[in-house]
Order: structure tokens, then sequence, then C-alpha cells
């Protein structure tokens, strides 16, 4: 094999190498779309779920952004915790129930 042939070879086997990672680049960019997506919608259904819905966009962010201020609280974290499975728990006791 002359020195050109080697040259192409390895050269179009690095073309293929890319391509494979190009390819699962961009499939791991629709798995983390898709993440973010079921993440999102999550947090939307957590605002129906407190019957937050009736906020407007300003009202909701403030009052989130009043929450995140006390995050360093503990005490209250683990309060808010302990509501917040209650409520789940109440809402799957209704739904086996109905």
């Amino acid at each position: 094999m002359t020195q050109t042939n080697l040259l192409e070879k390895r050269k179009k086997s690095i073309e293929q190498r890319m391509n494979r990672l190009q390819s699962q680049g961009a499939a791991l960019n629709v798995q983390l779309r898709k993440q973010r997506t079921h993440r999102l919608i999550e947090l939307g259904g957590l605002v129906s779920k407190a019957q937050l819905e009736e906020w407007n966009a300003n009202t909701l962010l403030g009052a989130l952004l009043f929450l995140k201020e006390r995050e360093s609280d503990l005490q209250l974290l683990d309060e808010w915790a302990y509501k917040g499975g209650s409520a789940f728990n109440e809402g799957k006791t209704k739904n086996v129930i109905s």
C-alpha cells in the first residue's frame, strides 16, 4: 500500500469517528432536551397541585423568589418537605378511593 492510500484510509477512519461522535452528541442533546421538558411539565404540575394556576406570572415568580431566599433555613425546608409529602400522599389516597 502506498503512503497516499494509508493516509486516505486514516482520514476516512477519522471522518467516520467524527461522524459517529456528532451523531452521539445529537442524540445526547435530544435526551437532555426531553429531560428538561419532562422537568418543566412536572413543575407545571406542581403549580397545579398547589392550586396556583390563577396566579399571574409575576406573582408566582415573586413568591418563588421569596421562598428561594429562605432556602438556607433547613428547618423550614424540612417543614415544606413534610407538607409536600403529605399533599402527595393525600392525593394518592383520594385517587385510590375515587
